[in-house]
This record gives structure tokens, sequence and C-alpha cells, in this order.
């Protein structure tokens, strides 16, 4: 069982939360905490079952380091003068939708893979109504770690800076759109793919780690990004 199961089954079995307000208490989507409940509670059944020792496994975990709700409520943020733009407004506007961005400093982490932190965004209607930024220690260049810390939080959308093809690869097969080339302010970044002017760049890097390049870590030439 995930630490992330255990602390799902006391919110709703030890306080009795309803599964609405334990995807509040976290900052996940309710169908994130019915599939994380669903999972913890086979594992418990089947160590009861079968009279086996019940592993509790940390591995990298995601701390809450900040949250805000309620965020200009109504005006989706971004300025005028987000460096990238030109897209088209998503199709499934003024439902929830989820977003998350690589965060350090309040900007988009132009190195995805080492980022340590993550703004998630929750939207609606154009607006972002609750954002968390979490702190993702021991998650770096941890492609399975990444998708499923994202996955947990209910993640539709990544807005990125530099990514490599295998970590781009990886999470789209997972289900996430990813759009790269992105710059600026986070929240900005997340503000301008609500009002349709984030247009994808060309982010990627197809080349591995400890390689030596003559063009060095930033020269992939994609204004400033890096690989994974």
């Amino acid at each position: 069982m995930s630490l992330d199961g255990l602390e799902v089954l006391r919110l709703l079995d030890l306080e009795g939360l309803s599964q609405e307000k334990a995807a509040t208490a976290l900052g996940v989507s309710r169908s994130s905490i019915s599939r994380t409940a669903g999972k913890a509670r086979r594992a418990l059944v089947e160590a009861i079952w079968r009279g086996e020792a019940l592993a509790v496994e940390g591995g990298p975990v995601a701390v809450l380091k900040e949250r805000r709700e309620s965020v200009r409520r109504g005006n989706s943020l971004g300025s005028k003068e987000q460096s990238v733009r030109g897209g088209t407004v998503p199709e499934n506007q003024g439902e929830i939708m989820v977003i998350a961005v690589p965060h350090e400093s309040g900007s988009v982490n132009q190195h995805f893979g080492r980022t340590r932190e993550f703004l998630v965004a929750s939207t609606q209607d154009g607006a972002i109504q609750e954002r968390s930024v979490y702190e993702v220690p021991g998650m770096q260049h941890n492609h399975s770690a990444l998708a499923t810390f994202l996955q947990d939080r209910g993640v539709d959308v990544i807005l990125a800076g530099g990514m490599g093809a295998p970590m781009r690869e990886a999470l789209e097969r997972t289900g996430f759109e990813v759009i790269c080339g992105v710059s600026g302010p986070a929240e900005e970044a997340v503000g301008a793919y609500l009002r349709g002017e984030v247009e994808p760049g060309p982010a990627t890097c197809g080349h591995h780690h400890g390689e030596n390049h003559a063009h060095g870590e930033g020269g992939c030439n994609h204004g400033g990004g890096a690989h994974d």
C-alpha cells in the first residue's frame, strides 16, 4: 500500500470525510480519491485474507507546500506579454480542468525532469479556482513517479519549458496533454493557456543524459529550455 493510499483511507475511514472533502484536503480530484482508496482497500483485504504482512511503501512523496483558493475568481490569470501564444482555446472550456506546471521561484522551471516543485491549478470557466504548490523530492528524472504524482492529482494538462523526448512520450502515453516551450511566471502561463494564447514550442531534446555535446546543456535550440 502506498503512503497516499494510507492517507486516503485515514481521511475516509477514520476521519469520516466524504470523498469530496478528502479530495479538497489533499488538493486532488474526487476521481483520484476513489482510485487511490480502491487500490488501498484491495491491498488491505489481500493482506488480511492471505495472512500476509502489509507493507506501506514510501518511495517519492509529494509534499503540499502551499495552497490558495479562489485566485482572482472569474478572471483568468496571465499577462498579454506571455511569451508563447497563438494556440486555440481548450475545447473543454467551462469544465473543471487541472493544469500542472514545473515550478521554480514562481516561474516555469525550464528543466522539467529536474524540477523539485509543481504548481497544480484547478481551473473552471477560464479562471484558476484553486492553486497548490507541491514539493516532489526524489522524483527527478523518474518518469513513473512523476506520472503517478500528476495522475493522483487529477492533472489533465502539463505546461512545460524544456523536456526530453523519453519523458514527454511517457507522459503522453499515460494520457496527459503535454505542451512544451512555455516560459515566464507559472500562473500567467496557466492563464495564457486558458485564453488560448499558448502555442506548443519546439522544446524537446532527443539526446540522453550524461552525453557530451558541443552545444552544452541549454543549447538545444528551443529558446533556453533544457532536456529532462
